[in-house]
Protein backbone atom coordinates (compact mmCIF):
# COMPACT_ATOMS: atom_id res chain seq x y z
CA UNK A 1 0.00 0.00 0.00
CA UNK A 2 1.37 2.99 -1.33
CA UNK A 3 1.05 6.79 1.03
CA UNK A 4 0.38 9.28 -0.95
CA UNK A 5 2.30 12.84 -0.17
CA UNK A 6 -1.41 14.46 1.25
CA UNK A 7 -1.11 11.56 3.60
CA UNK A 8 2.19 12.20 4.68
CA UNK A 9 1.15 15.46 5.01
CA UNK A 10 -1.50 15.08 7.01
CA UNK A 11 0.84 12.99 9.63
CA UNK A 12 3.49 15.42 9.77
CA UNK A 13 0.44 17.64 11.09
CA UNK A 14 -0.83 15.33 13.46
CA UNK A 15 3.11 15.47 14.67
CA UNK A 16 3.27 19.44 14.70
CA UNK A 17 0.24 19.39 16.88
CA UNK A 18 1.89 16.70 19.54
CA UNK A 19 4.74 18.70 19.52
CA UNK A 20 3.38 21.50 20.25
CA UNK A 21 1.76 19.29 23.33
CA UNK A 22 4.92 16.89 23.96
CA UNK A 23 6.76 17.25 27.42
CA UNK A 24 9.98 15.69 27.54
CA UNK A 25 13.04 16.89 25.55
CA UNK A 26 13.53 13.27 24.27
CA UNK A 27 9.71 13.25 23.08
CA UNK A 28 10.45 17.10 21.46
CA UNK A 29 13.11 15.60 19.31
CA UNK A 30 11.42 12.52 18.29
CA UNK A 31 8.56 14.55 16.91
CA UNK A 32 10.80 16.88 15.11
CA UNK A 33 12.59 14.35 14.07
CA UNK A 34 9.34 12.45 12.53
CA UNK A 35 8.05 16.04 11.25
CA UNK A 36 11.16 15.72 9.26
CA UNK A 37 10.87 12.66 7.64
CA UNK A 38 7.24 12.99 6.40
CA UNK A 39 7.86 16.28 4.83
CA UNK A 40 10.61 14.79 3.48
CA UNK A 41 8.41 11.77 2.04
CA UNK A 42 5.89 14.12 0.99
CA UNK A 43 8.09 15.47 -1.76
CA UNK A 44 9.88 12.75 -2.70
CA UNK A 45 7.59 11.11 -5.63
CA UNK A 46 8.09 14.84 -7.62
CA UNK A 47 11.67 14.70 -6.54
CA UNK A 48 12.14 11.39 -8.09
CA UNK A 49 10.43 12.42 -11.41
CA UNK A 50 12.36 16.03 -11.58
CA UNK A 51 15.63 13.92 -11.29
CA UNK A 52 14.28 11.25 -13.84
CA UNK A 53 13.84 14.22 -16.15
CA UNK A 54 17.25 15.25 -15.58
CA UNK A 55 18.97 12.49 -16.14
CA UNK A 56 20.74 12.26 -19.31
CA UNK A 57 19.35 9.53 -22.05
CA UNK A 58 20.39 6.11 -21.64
CA UNK A 59 23.76 5.13 -23.73
CA UNK A 60 23.51 3.50 -26.96
CA UNK A 61 25.66 -0.32 -26.32
CA UNK A 62 26.48 -1.64 -29.27
CA UNK A 63 25.16 -5.22 -29.70
CA UNK A 64 27.43 -8.70 -28.82
CA UNK A 65 28.39 -10.77 -31.63
CA UNK A 66 26.80 -13.78 -31.32
CA UNK A 67 28.29 -17.07 -30.28
CA UNK A 68 31.16 -17.22 -27.76
CA UNK A 69 34.12 -14.90 -28.20
CA UNK A 70 37.62 -16.49 -29.17
CA UNK A 71 39.73 -16.68 -26.41
CA UNK A 72 43.49 -15.19 -26.88
CA UNK A 73 45.15 -15.70 -23.31
CA UNK A 74 45.34 -19.78 -23.06
CA UNK A 75 43.75 -21.40 -19.87
CA UNK A 76 46.91 -22.78 -18.18
CA UNK A 77 44.48 -23.51 -14.87
CA UNK A 78 41.86 -25.10 -16.80
CA UNK A 79 41.23 -28.98 -14.88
Amino acid sequence: MATTSEEYLAKADAASAELAAATSEAERARLRRAIGVYRRLSTHGAEAAERAAMAPPPRIKPEKPSGTPERTIPNYFKL
